[in-house]
């Protein structure tokens, strides 16, 4: 069961840095993970055999991880030699910027093909990126700057599309039907989300019917409508409650809770905690 799993998430906005992995990789050796967090990974000597959302990967010299969150990674084996740049953003900032807004027309194609491998011409261009940024993230102000660690962000998404755009044909399959009907999903979901809560209205309003909708979305994103659909109203309902005082009442009510006992059911049956409990982290 998905909720056995254990959970990592980073203590910090942003993490970036680079070495020798063997002890990060020990703690997920055949130790499946939900990492909630986002992570940028750059293998840059030796090789790794990884499972992430139960599909299994070989990585080498040169290939670019992207692991969006909620991602499951499960480590196998990996070599003595085997060695990383990495770059992690934690769950709560990428809640605070709204990261589904920002990558939902690429979503689909990472969460399928998280293992890119770059020419050596393109990991030479992201080495120098992660280590101009393992230079800048030395100092404290940078750290704690959010605005600065969102344009780093910024920059690894933009990095990310790019590089999956030049990948021909996955990039044309994020352009069949599946995936349009998801983009056309999202969009919607992002205006209705408040109001409706079930599939039922997306189906309707996509003109499909209400099996067909559930199993496109499945196939194309790895979650159904209604996981879909939670994750954007946790994403805002977890912003606002570390971002203010506002009352959870008002916050249940406009996220489209009749009450805030439905509210609170909700959160703590995705989180495990109650949003009063979430507030007080």
């Amino acid at each position: 069961m998905e909720s056995d799993i254990s959970k990592y998430d980073l203590p910090v906005d942003y993490i970036v840095g680079e070495g020798f992995a063997k002890d990060l990789l020990k703690s997920y050796k055949n130790f499946p993970c939900k990492i909630e967090s986002g992570l940028f990974i750059l293998c840059i000597k030796g090789t790794m055999q990884v499972t992430i959302n139960s599909n299994a990967h070989h990585i080498s010299e040169n290939d670019l991880i992207t692991l969006p969150p909620n991602c499951i990674l499960e480590v196998h084996t990996f070599s003595s030699d085997i060695q990383i740049y990495y770059a992690g953003f934690s769950s709560h900032f990428i809640e605070s910027i709204n990261l589904m807004k920002a990558t939902q027309h690429l979503l689909p194609v990472i969460m399928e093909n998280p293992i890119v491998a770059l020419s050596p011409l393109q990991a030479c261009s992201y080495k120098m990126f992660y280590e101009s940024s393992i230079l800048s993230y030395a100092s404290f102000r940078t750290r704690e700057n959010k605005e600065i660690v969102k344009a780093v962000l910024t920059m690894f998404i933009q990095g990310a599309t790019e590089i999956y755009k030049l990948q021909n044909n996955w990039y044309l399959s994020s352009q069949s039907r599946k995936y349009e009907i998801y983009q056309e999903f999202l969009q919607l979901a992002m205006k209705h989300y408040t109001v409706h809560h079930g599939a039922s209205f997306y189906a309707n309003e996509l003109g499909l019917s209400l099996p067909h909708f559930c199993s496109t979305i499945k196939k194309a994103a790895g979650n159904t409508p209604l996981e879909v659909i939670a994750s954007i109203i946790l994403m805002e309902a977890k912003s606002r409650l570390k971002s203010a005082d506002e009352p959870v009442k008002n916050i249940a009510l406009s996220l489209g809770f009749n009450n805030i006992s439905f509210f609170n059911k909700f959160f703590k049956q995705h989180t495990g905690i109650t949003p009063q409990e979430y507030r007080g982290r």
